[in-house]
């Protein structure tokens, strides 16, 4: 029983150690070439090897295009896969100390940017229990003045159609920015946005993505 007992603390201890020592290195290394086909394994650790040297951090990806690791921290990693997209990663803590989300952000910067995001845990399995927040395009609007509202009207109905939102994530803290594309507006509802539209934050407490007011 005594023998079983310390047997088990000893798994809890590991596994509370692997989380904890946990770097992004590690994440990027260990992520399935399906979730970044553009970059194999191999390509990822020349890239984690000239980085850590102190040199250009670019390889030529499996499209022959150049991708480059432009920023890389415990917890964030910045990576530019082709000269029209972009991934951001961020691993995020939780409550509980032996177990880490992470937070899988990929951009397509043409014509407008536009994000997807997705979150898994450590071994990079797709969480089913927690979903990154989708806003209304209502949400991303302040009160709109009788000056601007017919402009305001047909802006957002313009938005609509085809919501472009491009996620971007803070290194340094859990925190997501997302901004709602409206470069593609009709002048006239294009000015409107620009004074009405504005971004939103979301802030990761170690459980959930709560909005920053």
């Amino acid at each position: 029983m005594k023998k079983a007992f310390l047997l088990s603390l000893a798994l809890i201890l590991s596994a509370s150690l692997s989380a904890q020592s946990l770097r992004m290195a590690d994440v990027f290394s260990s992520m399935p070439d399906s979730l970044l086909p553009l970059l194999s394994s191999v390509n990822r650790r020349d890239m984690l090897d000239f980085y850590n040297n102190g040199m250009e951090a670019r390889v030529h990806n499996q499209l022959g295009e150049e991708s480059t690791l432009k920023s890389l921290t415990d917890t964030y990693l910045l990576l530019q896969s082709s000269p029209a997209s972009h991934v951001e990663i961020k691993l995020l803590e939780t409550a509980d100390t032996a177990e880490c989300v992470i937070a899988l952000v990929r951009t397509v910067e043409t014509p407008s940017p536009d994000s997807d995001v997705e979150l898994y845990d450590t071994q990079w399995h797709r969480l089913q229990w927690l979903e990154f927040p989708r806003p209304a395009i209502a949400d991303f609007w302040a009160s709109v003045p009788d000056s601007l509202a017919s402009a305001a009207r047909y802006a957002q109905l313009s938005l609509a159609d085809l919501p472009l939102v491009s996620v971007s994530v803070s290194p340094d803290e859990p925190l997501f920015t997302l901004t709602l594309a409206t470069e593609e507006l009709a002048e006239k509802e294009k000015d409107a946005a620009k004074l009405l539209v504005h971004p939103l934050q979301y802030l990761w407490d170690g459980a959930a993505f709560h909005r920053k007011e």
